[in-house]
């Protein structure tokens, strides 16, 4: 077995370590529900709904822009603005939840990193102690 055989197995195995490791992080739904959970749910519930209605919004503006055709031009403008500056909010809104479900993602990982150390130091002190 020569060097570039031995580095594609072990780059392999260390890829199947890393699929073992991934197959037990949570899905996006998952990951959206414990963002519900956390400090801001109640925050979240609210831009929830307001990203709705928000929603509603853009396709009424988009409906008014594209499809009526008894509009003047100032009106197609002012419809064409209202769909463009809906479309921002909404975009600010979104990304605003993915923010808050990363966030509540990465203090769930830190607490497991505080834990783990925490095991870790109590094991240091128990086999220094022995």
């Amino acid at each position: 077995m020569n060097l570039d055989e031995k580095i594609k197995q072990e780059l392999e195995s260390e890829a199947k370590k890393l699929d073992k490791i991934l197959a037990h992080e949570p899905g996006i739904f998952s990951m959206l529900a414990n963002a519900y959970k956390g400090a801001l749910g109640g925050w979240l519930i609210l831009v929830g709904i307001f990203t709705f209605l928000i929603t509603l919004l853009l396709f009424w503006a988009g409906y008014q822009f594209f499809l009526v055709t008894e509009l003047n031009y100032e009106q197609k403008i002012f419809w064409g603005l209202v769909m463009i500056f809906v479309g921002m909010v909404q975009i600010a809104l979104k990304m605003w939840t993915f923010m808050e479900m990363n966030r509540q993602s990465t203090n769930r990982e830190i607490k497991r990193l505080e834990m783990s150390i925490e095991r870790l130091v109590n094991t240091l002190i128990k086999t220094k102690e022995a």
